[in-house]
């Protein structure tokens, strides 16, 4: 390991010196995009096999990594290179998310239901109630224009359901290191797919109420998004299944080339979901589901493939998105940032502890399942910069208090999680 912290030192100190490296391109992926974008990879692995031997999640690492050589800190890979590279995170967040659904099995939700209802229902809940009353008493320190009171509750409104979201890519990671598969593993997981759903409806229907409550626009324009959205999640639902068709017909009657195969399906849906406008995470994740719930025999041999170059993946899209974050935004926000990680994680661990009770999941749920619904990442990212871009007075402001959450939480929450499967006995490694 030190040496090749060693190597690793004088390869980035060699690209710190060629500044005209630095240089961000356009136009074709040029050679120093990809070689900057080696760099970041070999340090984000480098730092993810340091974090294990330090029996931390790998994927703190891969963070790290990102968010220190990203333009934020550092610089040393600039914003140009990450946007060269934007085709690797969409190759990267479509494994994911083939993995994720090939996960969900329809024994799983049968004997999880309850649990998995309950849970997501009251964590909607709770965070609501937690996180609205806690934007009112933080208003004179939020970084917003002088607004209405209503438009000011709307907008906490919006930024309460954006709160709500979790990070099935994190939860993944972490039970794919730690070949983990007990009740805690699986509850945890169909828990953050599905809300994932969820809080996109319920994201749309808090636009809307920021657009009528602020006069962007009104109800007409704020049923469209929502008319519009139910189009684009329904295509996504449909092309995952033609999706899921197309794997299952490959594997029975070729069964040659699983990865390049897989690589290619997720290539193609990405251009297909630009061009039809369909979610490209959610259609992935449905063809998977129902790829291995339809054939699981015949899914077998492509999940083993895709697991074997699960790694490499998670390094990609991690490494990728932390080096997106605009840390410098909420550099004078931290004491604002650090109360709402502090209320949104205990509403999330009393949502968890009561439903967990109310859906009759096991003691081991109950216990530990608040530690998985900690963590986000990308979806609600997400969520932040179609808010900064469609209303831009307040969309920088809470783009900022996102951008801070999210790194809090994408940080800790994989400590909790990894050590909280550790407890239950459910860590192979």
């Amino acid at each position: 390991m030190i040496r090749r912290l060693v190597v690793l030192l004088l390869l980035v100190g060699g690209a710190f010196l060629l500044q005209p490296l630095r240089v961000p391109t356009e136009g074709i992926i040029a050679p120093t995009s990809l070689f900057l974008f080696g760099i970041l990879l070999l340090v984000a692995d480098t730092l993810g096999a340091l974090a294990h031997d330090l029996r931390v999640p790998r994927i703190v690492g891969y963070i790290v990594a990102g968010a220190v050589l990203g333009p934020s800190l550092t610089g040393l890979v600039p914003a140009g290179v990450l946007h060269d590279m934007g085709m690797m995170k969409s190759l990267a967040l479509g494994l994911i998310g083939l993995l994720a659904g090939a996960e969900l099995r329809i024994d799983d939700l049968r004997q999880r239901w309850r649990a998995v209802l309950a849970i997501l229902t009251f964590q909607a809940v709770f965070v609501g109630l937690a996180v609205i009353p806690t934007m009112v008493l933080l208003r004179p320190w939020l970084p917003f224009p002088p607004m209405a009171f209503g438009a000011f509750l709307a907008v906490a409104a919006l930024f309460a359901v954006m709160m709500m979201a979790n990070s099935p890519m994190v939860v993944l990671a972490i039970l794919s290191e730690g070949h983990s598969g007990g009740p805690l593993a699986k509850t945890t997981l169909t828990v953050v797919l599905v809300a994932d759903v969820l809080v996109i409806f319920l994201f749309t229907v808090a636009m809307s109420g920021v657009s009528i409550a602020t006069g962007v626009a009104g109800e007409a324009h704020g049923a469209g998004m929502f008319l519009g959205l139910s189009k684009e999640i329904g295509g996504s639902i449909l092309a995952g299944a033609i999706l899921g068709a197309v794997l299952t017909l490959y594997v029975r009657y070729v069964k040659r080339e699983l990865v390049l195969f897989a690589v290619v399906v997720v290539f193609a849906s990405a251009a297909a979901a630009e061009a039809l406008h369909f979610e490209l995470l959610l259609s992935l994740v449905v063809a998977g589901f129902l790829f291995e719930n339809v054939a699981p025999v015949r899914a077998e041999p492509l999940l083993r493939a895709l697991e074997s170059i699960a790694t490499p993946v998670f390094v990609v899209f991690f490494a990728l998105t932390a080096a997106e974050l605009a840390l410098g935004s909420f550099a004078s926000l931290w004491p604002v940032v650090l109360i709402l990680v502090l209320v949104r994680g205990g509403a999330v661990w009393g949502a968890n502890r009561l439903g967990a009770r109310v859906g009759r999941a096991e003691p081991v749920v109950e216990r530990q399942g608040w530690t998985g619904l900690i963590p986000q990442a990308g979806i609600t990212l997400g969520f932040a910069a179609i808010v900064a871009q469609d209303f831009p007075a307040i969309g920088a402001g809470l783009q900022a208090l996102t951008v801070g959450v999210v790194t809090v939480n994408s940080t800790v929450g994989p400590i909790l999680f990894r050590r909280a499967l550790g407890r239950a006995g459910e860590l192979e490694d």
